[in-house]
């Protein structure tokens, strides 16, 4: 597991084009998965690529500290959590995984050596 490293971690250890190809691979992944196929909005897809773990507290600081201030007699708030599933924990748990993937497989490609 220790392998499968962020983004994020290549590009602060000097390793920019390990970096930039697995975004990029992952981008085009994500977009002909959720975008093309399923409808998901390009907002969601690219922040689940830029911010990667963040997006988990994200949902999480949404679930604790927002929701309770929506109102739900009105409707609105399954709306605002259909919203938050659907646009952004989703694309923020696949883009959570898919870059896992792709930088583990880019730099397994471009003979990164792991520890």
């Amino acid at each position: 597991m220790r392998k499968f490293k962020s983004p994020w971690y290549y590009w602060h250890t000097g390793h920019k084009v390990i970096a930039l190809s697995s975004l990029t691979l992952s981008t085009l992944i994500l977009w002909a998965v959720l975008g093309v196929s399923a409808g998901f909005s390009p907002w969601g897809i690219l922040l689940a690529l830029l911010l990667d773990a963040a997006g988990f507290w994200l949902a999480l600081l949404y679930l604790l500290l927002l929701r309770p201030y929506v109102p739900a007699f009105s409707g609105l708030q399954e709306h605002v959590d259909a919203l938050i599933i659907y646009q952004f924990a989703v694309p923020m748990l696949l883009g959570f995984l898919l870059n896992r993937a792709s930088s583990f497989l880019v730099a397994r490609l471009s003979g990164y050596r792991f520890n």
